[in-house]
Parts: structure tokens; sequence; C-alpha cells
């Protein structure tokens, strides 16, 4: 797995966009009109054609390698940082809409809330911890206790991260970063929304 993809939330300086994620929530009939809008208020603006993508490899790296404690995960305690990416864009889709559905439904959110990622392109290197085939219990729906043990392990024993099997998505293929070192490049590829219907993200 060289090339993977990540979602995270829009960096604040993001302005060009290849096309609006708020296009993806309306109607079709719709979007020309709410192009315009948008187009007047100086936002989600049209990407320059030729324009360079933005890069986010310093930013990746600088998470990763920033001190003190992280989020918990599947493969992280919460005593270090971790970035996961997916083999494809749907399978980084599936995983977050699950964890961000998890905590608008822990929240009472109502219907019709909207989130917007990023959607990064990765090209990463390396030899990572395969565990795609077997060890079952590191991939439990909901009990991360043995595989955050096993990722603590594997990062003290010097592993740039782990590669496994999608929880979320069949036949999708994840990937835990310990190091960023590992990550070769990092672009921006598009934004993305997803809508809360009350009950799923997607």
């Amino acid at each position: 797995m060289n090339h993977v993809h990540f979602l995270s939330h829009p960096w604040h300086q993001l302005k060009f966009l290849s096309v609006s994620p708020l296009a993806q929530l309306v109607p079709p009939g719709d979007r020309p009109e709410l192009a315009a809008l948008l187009a007047r208020a100086g936002v989600f603006q049209s990407w320059p054609s030729g324009a360079r993508r933005p890069d986010r490899l310093p930013q990746l790296r600088a998470y990763l390698q920033m001190p003190g404690r992280g989020p918990a995960s599947r493969f992280c305690d919460g005593t270090f940082r971790a970035v996961y990416a997916g083999g494809t864009p749907e399978t980084c889709v599936a995983e977050m809409a699950y964890h961000h559905g998890q905590a608008l439904r822990d929240s009472g959110e109502p219907a019709g809330a909207a989130r917007i990622f990023e959607s990064l392109a990765l090209r990463v290197g390396g030899s990572f911890a395969d565990v795609r085939k077997g060890r079952g219990e590191l991939r439990r729906k909901d009990d991360y206790g043995p595989s955050q043990a096993f990722g603590a392990a594997c990062r003290a024993g010097g592993e740039p991260g782990i590669l496994y099997r999608s929880v979320r998505r069949k036949d999708g293929e994840c990937l835990a970063i310990f190091q960023g070192s590992s990550v070769k490049a990092c672009s921006l590829k598009e934004v993305i929304a997803l809508r809360w219907d009350g009950k799923k993200l997607g």
C-alpha cells in the first residue's frame, strides 16, 4: 500500500476548492444558485486553473511529532499520536462517518447537520506491521483494549505503523501511521461534505 487517503477537518486558511462541498448537500437544480451565492461571498471559490494543490505534509508531520498526549483510538491508547488512512477514499469515508456519527449521536445532534472534511492523498513508504490476516482481536468493533496494547508495543518497538483490515467497510484496508517520516507526500485532493440524518453520517 504505497498510496493511501486521509480525511481531516479543513484547515482554516483553505479558500479555493475544486467543487464547493456544500453543493453535495443540495438538489442538483439548486447548485448553480448556491455556487453564485458562495462566489459573491468570496468563499468556496473555484480552483484556479493549473494551481498547485496545497501541501499538507508539514502539518501532518508536525502533528505526529507533537509532544504530549493524543486522542485515544484503535491502535493508540492516548499516550502518543497516530494518523489513520484508508486504501481508498470510500474506506476513509466509511471510517470517518462511523466515528463522527457516533459522536453526533452521543451529543444528540438533530438531523440536518453537515460536516466538511479535506480528502488528502498520501504517499507512504516503509515496512509496516501487517495484521490483515488473523489477529481478529485487533479488529473488534468497539473494544480497543487489545489493539491499543498492540499499537503501543509496535510503536515502542520502532514500527512506523500498522496495516490492517477496515472494521467499517468490507474488504477495505487501513493504515495507522506513527512516524511522520513514513509519509513522503500529502496533498489536498478534494473537499467532501457529509450530512447527518439523525441516525448516520453519510
